[in-house]
């Protein structure tokens, strides 16, 4: 073959053929060292992931950090499950990845998303017994916590709401809430207008945390309070529109009594005070005659024992406390006094007596009525015996019978009569006396159970009989050898065992008044309305917009009962209706009803929301968007983004090196 042969099989020359080759080289290099260098740096993690701290992501989410040194954390690894809080629950996580820019820290922000809000400030994130977060190498996240503030994002939940009356000008307020509040507003609207905040209440906590105070109107008239809003420790507020009424009246009753100026001992006289008037009514009307005695009613029946003055003083009450008195003086004439004995009555509870004996029974008694007077039981004569020509005075007393006496005998007693006789010797004593039906009823006691005690070394029981059955009470004769201190007893049984003075507790009558007893009244029932619907149609309407309110009301009492309905614009009042509802029935009311110009806000019912009044000039509303958690781009491999890319350049030059290596065998190198 000629030197001028075919140029392709000319040899190239060396510099030409060789060039390329150390860049390749380096390429190859470089791509090996880079996964060494990965593969160790992996191979020597050993650090385990680090917490970071937790913020407020919004009212149901939390932002809890995580940072590992050197490698990456194993998304894969963190779960809803693995987290617990001490108020709440998750409901689920979304991970997304960050960087400590300057750290050479990677890491990765959790979103906790909460079942629902949360009524708490601090919540405290922790991992479960049972969680297991790793990292890339294996190495576990520590049990340790975080703790985020502000969390707490619900609103103070009403529970009452209450005015009381504490006398005529001034009420007692109450406010009951679910938790601790830091501010309340109510109203005051009447004659006189204010507004209260909470410096003024005090606090009582429990399971529900109640705010008092005491307030006093400074004219007379009808006040209407309403509880406008409270806001709790945290700056969350709700607003409620709750209302009670309170009446400032200042007038007392104007009394009226009838009745007689002059009475004889024993005669039964009437007293009367129906003629009472108030404006607000008459709640009560109470009696005192004399010092003791203490009747209610409009009209009581009395016998005067005694003659002498006798205040007779009536006291009407209205029902918001206030009260007046009118007082009558009577005046008693008669004074008994038979044979050898005079009986001076300067009380119904007190007998003087002066006796010349005659060596007979001589027989104690004042021309009319009884001797003495006690609260349960009534000594109507005494027959005693004293010796011929001595004189002797005798005090006779009704007074109430000691525990001692019960502790004694173990009898109850419930009447005690006291003769001091002084040193003149007394015989064959025979007491007649009187007990009230009452009396025994509310001890539990029969009549024959009566039985009359006598003090001397000891209590002795005395022979007792019954004389005589009356409607409203039982006569008994008792013997007995001397005077001294006696007790009307009743045998004690399971019933009876009971404090006397449970059965000692009223005050002292007259003989007149044995035999009128008040008849029991039922006590009145309460009302208990609710509001168990309410509707507004159209319910969402621009400023200006007419609606149709409409709100059903239950009566859960047992009486019939007045409630207000409140149609309010955020805390403004737009109307109310008073609506009488019967006891285990309901009422339906309707309102037609404007809402004001350049107002808008939510339209509530007694505090329930019907509607919204919004700015908008019409269309339909836009949903909200729900909450979606972004992915985590890292969870989409294994390996991460990085790993990805790494492992897709080696593949690259692996594949090139082989073509190249191909051809460099084809072109004889």
């Amino acid at each position: 073959m000629s030197a001028t042969g075919d140029p392709r099989e000319t040899a190239l020359s060396t510099g030409r053929r060789r060039w390329w080759l150390p860049l390749l080289v380096a390429l190859l290099l470089l791509t090996l060292l880079g996964t060494v260098a990965s593969g160790t740096v992996a191979a020597d993690d050993t650090e385990s992931p680090e917490w970071g701290n937790a913020t407020r992501g919004n009212a149901t989410t939390i932002e809890v950090t995580l940072f590992d040194d050197g490698g990456s954390i194993d998304t894969s690894t963190i779960q809803a499950a693995d987290f617990e809080l001490t108020a709440g629950r998750v409901a689920n996580v979304s991970v997304t990845s960050i960087d400590a820019s300057g750290a050479n820290r990677t890491g990765v922000r959790v979103s906790l998303l909460l079942e629902k809000k949360v009524d708490t400030d601090n919540v405290t994130v922790s991992l479960r017994d049972t969680a297991s977060i790793t990292d890339k190498a294996g190495n576990e996240l520590p049990h340790k916590s975080v703790t985020v503030s502000g969390m707490d994002s619900v609103v103070p939940k009403y529970q009452s709401f209450e005015v009381s009356r504490v006398n005529s000008s001034t009420a007692r307020i109450s406010v009951g809430i679910h938790e601790p509040i830091q501010q309340l507003r109510v109203s005051v609207g009447g004659p006189s207008i204010d507004n209260l905040n909470i410096s003024g209440f005090t606090e009582r906590t429990g399971n529900t945390n109640t705010y008092t105070r005491t307030y006093t109107f400074s004219e007379e008239g009808e006040y209407s309070l309403l509880l406008l809003s409270v806001t709790d420790e945290n700056g969350n507020e709700n607003s409620f529109g709750r209302q009670q009424t309170f009446l400032y009246d200042d007038s007392a009753p104007n009394v009226t009594v009838t009745g007689p100026e002059n009475a004889t001992v024993g005669e039964s006289v009437t007293f009367s005070a129906a003629e009472t008037t108030d404006d607000q009514g008459v709640d009560s009307v109470r009696w005192q005659v004399g010092s003791d005695t203490i009747l209610t009613g409009e009209n009581i029946t009395v016998a005067f024992a005694s003659p002498g003055s006798h205040e007779v003083t009536v006291t009407a009450a209205d029902p918001l406390g206030n009260t007046d008195s009118v007082t009558r003086v009577v005046s008693v004439v008669g004074n008994g006094s038979a044979g050898n004995v005079t009986v001076r009555q300067p009380n119904a509870t007190t007998a003087n007596v002066s006796v010349n004996g005659s060596g007979r029974t001589q027989r104690i008694q004042p021309p009319e009525g009884a001797l003495v007077t006690g609260q349960n039981g009534t000594l109507e004569r005494l027959a005693v015996s004293f010796p011929r020509n001595d004189s002797t005075t005798l005090t006779i007393r009704s007074r109430r019978p000691t525990s001692a006496f019960a502790t004694a005998t173990g009898h109850t007693g419930i009447s005690r009569f006291d003769v001091d006789h002084g040193s003149v010797p007394a015989e064959d004593a025979t007491f007649t006396f009187t007990v009230d039906r009452a009396a025994l009823a509310a001890v539990g006691a029969e009549p024959d159970a009566v039985t009359l005690f006598r003090k001397s070394d000891r209590w002795m029981p005395l022979s007792t009989d019954i004389a005589s059955r009356g409607e409203s009470h039982i006569v008994y004769r008792a013997a007995s050898p001397g005077l001294s201190t006696f007790v009307v007893g009743v045998e004690q049984t399971a019933t009876t065992e009971r404090d006397t003075e449970a059965t000692t507790n009223d005050s002292e009558t007259s003989t007149a008044e044995r035999g009128t007893a008040e008849t029991a009244t039922e006590e009145p029932g309460e009302p208990d309305i609710v509001v168990t619907n309410a509707t507004a149609v159209p319910s969402t309407l621009s400023p200006g917009d007419r609606t149709v309110i409409t709100v059903e009301l239950e009566n859960r009492g047992t009486a019939s009962g007045d409630h207000n309905v409140i149609v309010s614009l955020n805390t403004s009042i737009l109307t109310t209706r008073t609506v009488t509802v019967p006891a285990g029935e309901t009422r339906t009311t309707e309102f037609a009803r404007s809402v004001p110009d350049n107002t808008t806000g939510k339209l509530t019912v007694d505090g329930q929301r019907v509607g919204n009044v919004t700015g908008d000039s019409g269309g339909l509303p836009i949903p909200a968007l729900p909450s979606v958690g972004i992915p985590n781009p890292l969870s989409l491999w294994p390996d991460g983004i990085v790993g990805t890319v790494l492992g897709g350049l080696l593949g690259v030059a692996i594949g090139l090196y082989s073509v190249l290596k191909a051809l460099a065998i084809y072109l004889g190198y």
